[in-house]
């Protein structure tokens, strides 16, 4: 999520002219809308899907998939959150990623993205995984969503999807979902602004936005796995460092675990792991879900740091 030096002095330009500064949340956010048409989604990994189409309460209407499972782990689904620039047909290939896993699998796009309703903002995006959350254990029922407990429910987020991730995970204290993925996170628009635009900007001065990770990792009672590419250019390695840092200090009883993938960038972290090794690391994940107290074993345990 890199600001380029010719928007900073831009931002500097509209300062100094006493207008209002533009903002950057149409930037950070990005919504690429469904193909005209709709999807054409492959069946070549994942053989069956099903539509759904969840209310909120604010009058959206979010469109996703619920792709069941005949695997190993029926009784555990998946929510996944994509990045900016994205919806749930252009991240068919992440899913067909985690389907041999064996788990459910639940993608929906929040407002403004894909066949989605609305524009995307921070207030509204929070109404949409509680939604989405709710759909996953049974609170508020979907056609075409098999509930599961709680617990037994996997959040993973990669880039702003991370944001959305620790949003759902760190507001679920009652219930908590059994484990928190974040790939490629940030921890604040705050630290992104400050990184990124070469200049030291008020945050708050051009972002409406705040998704500020870094303070909800320390509500997130689940177990928690940063995956960051080591060669990360655009998000930077440290903010995962930071992020796990915090979860590990902060939340006792729960375990804290990451991986810096060496070579990778921001968007090739399952392909650089490489992909094989990403799918078992996962695996032991949710084995960990399905056994509670079960220890990890050594072929589970992920790399140090480079």
């Amino acid at each position: 999520m890199k600001i380029s030096r010719m928007t900073a002095l831009a931002l500097l330009a509209t300062i100094a002219l006493g207008c209002s500064p533009p903002k950057l949340d149409e930037f950070l956010y990005d919504p690429l809308k469904a193909p005209a048409g709709g999807y054409l989604l492959s069946t070549a990994v994942i053989p069956a899907a099903t539509e759904v189409l969840l209310p909120t309460p604010d009058g959206q209407t979010l469109q996703g998939y619920f792709i069941p499972t005949g695997g190993a782990f029926p009784d555990i689904t998946l929510i996944y959150f994509h990045g900016q620039s994205s919806n749930v047909g252009s991240s068919w290939q992440r899913l067909e990623y985690l389907y041999p896993l064996g788990c459910n699998i639940l993608a929906v796009d929040v407002r403004g993205y894909g066949l989605s309703t609305g524009s995307p903002d921070e207030p509204g995006i929070d109404i949409d995984v509680k939604a989405i959350w709710d759909a996953a254990i049974g609170t508020a029922p979907i056609a075409g969503v098999t509930p599961v407990a709680a617990n037994h429910v996997v959040v993973y987020g990669r880039s702003l999807g991370a944001a959305f991730a620790v949003q759902l995970a760190s507001s679920q204290s009652v219930m908590p979902p059994g484990a928190l993925v974040t790939e490629s996170a940030f921890t604040s628009v705050a630290a992104l602004v400050h990184d990124g635009a070469y200049v030291d900007l008020p945050p708050g001065f051009v972002a409406r936005a705040a998704w500020d990770n870094l303070t909800k990792i320390r509500s997130v009672e689940s177990n928690y796995l940063a995956l960051h590419g080591a060669a990360d250019g655009y998000v930077l390695p440290r903010y995962s460092q930071e992020l796990s840092d915090t979860h590990a200090l902060v939340v006792t009883g729960h375990a804290t675990d990451r991986y810096f993938v060496p070579r990778a960038g921001h968007d090739d972290v399952p392909q650089l792991y490489p992909l094989p090794d990403y799918q078992a690391e996962l695996n032991c994940l949710l084995m960990t879900i399905e056994a509670p107290g079960a220890e990890r074993s050594e072929n589970c345990a992920v790399p140090p740091a480079p």
